[in-house]
């Protein structure tokens, strides 16, 4: 039985564009008093990054084959559910990998990401996804038309829906309705929660791993 689902890594020549990582083969949904935890709880798990999960669900290696075909017999075996990742959208403009600590700033009244890998990011409007930025896997292109990205992606066309203002917590869904398996959503708050949305275990390789701390 599959325990864990190896994603290689991704290289530009002798650059590491998404590290390699081993993920959870399932997504578990947690509750703390009987409710689900909120997506900044959730960050305790340290998630997988969406560009993780973007190159395990649609890279192939040379010869054609998927990289990560467990990964995707996980996915499209949970319609309805999706999981939390470890990336963060900030105003519409930054990714925000694996921070440090997500809090609340009453003072301030928003939620702030401390830490943790920042990329600039050029967002295309909402719509259904024709390409993806690798680094950071959020959609690089989208259309209005899901005709348009039927003919990119096939059965793995997938909508992509994002508020660009504040702090926003990003998520992969499997929809219920027709959206696709692959949604991108960084509308939720981290303060939200989402009892359909869990998350799933990564473990990367010894030096890439770092402490991380939250205060919820």
């Amino acid at each position: 039985m599959v325990t864990e689902i190896l994603v290689s890594a991704l290289m530009d020549g002798d650059k590491v564009v998404v590290p390699q990582v081993r993920l959870g083969r399932d997504v578990d949904y947690k509750a703390a008093n009987g409710n689900p935890l909120t997506a900044a709880g959730y960050q305790k798990f340290n998630p997988p990054t969406l560009a993780e999960l973007r190159r395990a669900f649609f890279d192939k290696n040379p010869d054609g084959s998927w990289i990560s075909p467990e990964y995707r017999l996980s996915v499209r075996s949970t319609r309805g559910y999706g999981e939390w990742t470890s990336t963060f959208l900030k105003d519409g403009r930054e990714a925000i990998e694996r921070p440090d600590n997500v809090y609340f700033d009453g003072k301030r009244n928003l939620w702030i990401a401390e830490g943790g890998k920042v990329s600039r990011v050029d967002l295309p409007p909402s719509g259904w996804t024709l390409g993806y930025d690798k680094p950071t896997g959020f959609p690089s292109i989208t259309s209005r038309k899901r005709k348009d990205a039927e003919k990119v992606f096939g059965d793995d066309t997938s909508y992509f829906l994002a508020y660009k203002n504040g702090l926003r917590a990003v998520l992969r869904n499997f929809a219920l309705y027709d959206y696709g398996p692959f949604v991108v959503y960084a509308y939720y708050g981290p303060g939200d929660r989402y009892s359909a949305v869990g998350v799933r275990s990564p473990r990367r390789p010894e030096q890439e791993i770092e402490n991380h701390w939250f205060s919820i």
